[in-house]
């Protein structure tokens, strides 16, 4: 794919799943995708996994609680190598339980493969989901299966 392919695969991504867009969202992602966050997102959540439909099934649990998402592109960058791009973005949703409002900031380092995205390293700030979520919400189980073998 070429540096604009991969920019408009990954924009189509973010805003399916920031409208909750689940099967447009699961679609632009390789059924074997690997998923990264080299910051634990929360507790129990695991650093790495594997599966287009693992992640969508977590965050259709997960995001129950949140109105969609609006996220903002602040910056794309395409890489040298012509199947990665960095992303800079920012996210804007409220949280139900508490009417509590959502935002982070993310940069996301993205590769491509036969049209999909291949892997995703995603990196956010984990303390802005404890603050919204509050301490006793904030852990995988209020999210459903999150772990290798509970995905297995």
């Amino acid at each position: 794919m070429t540096d604009s392919a991969n920019r408009e695969l990954f924009i189509t991504m973010l805003t399916a799943l920031g409208q909750k867009d689940f099967d447009t969202f699961e679609a632009c992602l390789a059924e074997d995708v690997l998923l990264e966050w080299p910051f634990p997102v929360m507790e129990g959540y695991p650093l790495e996994q594997r599966g287009a439909r693992w992640f969508r099934e977590v965050l259709e649990v997960s995001w129950r609680d949140f109105d969609p998402y609006a996220y903002r592109i602040e910056a794309i960058h395409d890489m040298a190598a012509g199947d990665m791009l960095v992303a800079e973005y920012s996210s804007h949703s409220r949280y139900h339980p508490t009417n509590a409002p959502y935002s982070n900031r993310y940069v996301s380092i993205v590769e491509f493969a036969d049209g999909r995205i291949s892997r995703w390293r995603e990196y956010l700030n984990p303390m802005v989901i404890a603050n919204v979520m509050g301490a006793q919400e904030w852990s995988a189980e209020a999210s459903g299966p999150v772990t290798p073998d509970a995905a297995a």
